[in-house]
């Protein structure tokens, strides 16, 4: 038998196909995600993964999101198109051999969706998945057939603990993982889509599957993060650029025997050549000041010839603004299109055309729907897909999204009007 005849499975699973065994690595404690891989936190018999180096992986994402003068809006369109403008009731059934999702109306399952205000779960989930890639609800069972709440938690809260399998079967939750005690965790097992009603209380983990991320899903905009922190470095640029000049602006020339006038001693001298200093500061630095004369007088030989004078020489700048600019423009438009959405239905200028036509908007806005919501609705609609399942609904209906298709006036005056889903 050689070596690469022995499959290896995820999880630290083996199967060795000459001695028909299945070899399973126990006791790692290696958290196995490659962007946020690191050492696991220890304490009171718990092994928690950590969120990045500092586990504070969160945090940093928030950071640089709420710094950005464009990413909270991206963040909170590309969330308003997969909510669409309302979650609803859909049948299935096959028409001419291909499955068709109709809208229905089926009281039960609205009023339990109303109870569990199931909007605000929908918009907390959605919003996290879009910042962090990752949403986290827990279920709350009454009773076998009856889920009682599902609440959303924040990413910023939430952990999974370490395991050999291929994905988590706990998780922590705790209110400041900068200071945790284990006895301050609230732990909780995954939902097991084989058993949905094993626990009272359970973890959906709502997420993406990126290789190499066993324990945490990654924004894609995480990879364009440098050129986000670039174009935050722009604002501060020019702000502090306008209260204090871009750079060096002037060369101010004083005469060499100047400040001997204000004393005899150095330490005279030196307390007026730093009392100059302040003043000529505050008179040519800030926005208040732009355009302000300056008057001094200067003195001739006898042959007339001009003695050495003040002198302010401006000096040019060629960084003060188009190129910077230019860096911003570059910048904006690399992390813009890290989210996978089209700037202008943000409501985002970066630079060029703006957006283009109404027609041009409405297929861009029909496009994004078509392909960049459904895969990301079926992992949102996990924990109501799981209560489902608990409930007993009925198996023919499902929730989905109902979304808004723009039309042309012609079409309809509005225009705009109600589209079943066909991800529901």
């Amino acid at each position: 038998m050689k070596a690469r005849d022995i499959k290896e499975l995820a999880g630290g699973l083996y199967i060795l196909p000459g001695a028909q065994a299945l070899v399973e690595l126990t006791g790692s404690d290696k958290a196995q995600d490659v962007n946020y891989g690191a050492a696991p936190l220890s304490q009171g018999g718990l092994k928690i993964v950590p969120w990045g180096p500092n586990n504070d992986q969160p945090n940093k994402m928030l950071e640089l999101v709420h710094n950005n003068h464009l990413k909270p809006q991206l963040i909170t369109t590309a969330r308003d198109f997969l909510l669409g403008s309302r979650l609803g009731v859909f049948q299935r059934s096959i028409v001419d051999g291909k499955e068709r999702m109709e809208p229905v109306i089926d009281t039960e399952m609205e009023d339990w969706y109303e109870a569990m205000e199931g909007d605000i779960v929908l918009q907390s989930s959605a919003y996290n998945l879009e910042t962090f890639a990752n949403y986290f609800t827990v279920l709350s069972l009454e009773s076998k057939n009856y889920v009682e709440s599902i609440q959303s938690f924040d990413c910023t809260v939430a952990r999974a603990l370490v395991t050999t399998k291929p994905r988590p079967e706990k998780y922590a939750f705790h209110h400041d993982w900068r200071n945790f005690r284990a006895d301050e965790a609230r732990i909780l097992p995954a939902f097991d889509p084989r058993d949905p009603s094993r626990y009272g209380e359970c973890v959906v983990h709502g997420r993406d599957w990126t290789p190499g991320q066993k324990y945490y899903d990654v924004p894609p905009y995480w990879g364009g993060r440098k050129w986000t922190e670039v174009s935050n470095k722009i604002p501060r640029f020019h702000s502090s650029g306008l209260d204090n000049g871009y750079n060096l602006k002037y060369h101010i020339k004083i005469p060499q025997g100047y400040f001997d006038q204000f004393g005899d001693t150095p330490e005279a001298r030196k307390k007026a050549e730093m009392d100059l200093m302040a003043s000529m500061n505050e008179m040519l630095a800030g926005t208040e000041n732009t355009d302000k004369a300056f008057v001094s007088k200067f003195a001739v030989d006898a042959s007339g010839k001009q003695l050495p004078g003040w002198e302010i020489v401006p000096i040019e700048n060629k960084m003060s603004d188009k190129a910077y600019d230019s860096v911003n423009q570059q910048a904006n438009i690399a992390h813009t299109s890290s989210h996978g959405i089209d700037p202008s239905l943000a409501g985002i200028d970066t630079g060029g055309k703006f957006g283009g036509s109404g027609s041009e908007k409405r297929i861009s806005y029909q496009l994004h729907i078509a392909l960049r919501t459904p895969q990301k609705r079926k992992i949102l609609l996990k924990s109501f897909q799981a209560a489902h399942k608990i409930m007993g609904f009925n198996p023919l209906h499902r929730f989905g999204f109902v979304d808004v298709d723009i039309t042309t006036i012609a079409e309809n005056p509005t225009g705009k009007q109600n589209t079943t889903n066909q991800s529901a």
